[in-house]
């Protein structure tokens, strides 16, 4: 929902965003962060699920983290399941998109990953449905949702609540958790990160050069 009002404001958007990151409950953000790090050199995978531009989201998730901890030589299994659009058709078709998530578990997915929902709603029933049925399972399960949480805050076991109804807002949101997330996982694991690979990436960007 825009409020056109504000829309042609950037400071505006700003202040909004802002005041929304700021109901966000600290103590989740550091459950999530705890999940992570356990699974960091672990045989357990990480998996993020979306629709729309929170499957994008998560699509950047899976990517800057599987990068970022493989220059530090860690192992940090983590996924994106819908970038398989060939399984996600294949599966929809034949079966039915809602049920393309939860047919994986106790397959692909096993008992001790972690499966971390995006979503604007909540209420997604792709998400819902595989939340309910890993829920049965003993899975350990993450949403981060926006507008009233949905029915995700109800069945996960770390509800991150985004408290707005400003779709974009929410989305930006999800990213800024999870950089967040990553700058404090690195932080961490410094000592990991002083490697040749490290400074070559630290001449392109700190030092400016063209590499």
């Amino acid at each position: 929902m825009i409020n056109t009002t504000d829309s042609n404001n950037f400071c505006n958007y700003t202040n909004r965003l802002n005041k929304i990151l700021s109901t966000i409950e600290q103590s989740q953000i550091d459950k999530l962060y705890d999940e992570i790090k356990k699974r960091i050199n672990s045989n357990n995978s990480i998996y993020i699920f979306g629709n729309g531009g929170s499957q994008a989201n998560a699509h950047h998730i899976v990517g800057d983290y599987t990068k970022t901890f493989a220059l530090a030589g860690l192992k940090l299994k983590i996924a994106c399941l819908a970038d398989n659009i060939c399984y996600l058709t294949a599966a929809s078709n034949d079966l039915s998109y809602q049920e393309a998530y939860s047919i994986l578990l106790g397959t692909i997915i096993e008992s001790n990953d972690l499966l971390i929902y995006l979503s604007g709603s909540g209420n997604s029933i792709n998400l819902v449905k595989c939340a309910r049925k890993a829920s049965l399972l003993g899975i350990t399960q993450v949403s981060v949702a926006s507008f009233n949480g949905g029915a995700l805050k109800d069945i996960v076991d770390i509800p991150i609540y985004i408290k707005g109804d400003d779709m974009e807002i929410a989305e930006d949101i999800q990213l800024i958790i999870f950089h967040y997330l990553k700058q404090r996982l690195t932080n961490e694991f410094s000592d990991k990160f002083q490697n040749d690979l490290m400074n070559k990436y630290d001449k392109r960007t700190k030092e400016d050069l063209v590499s």
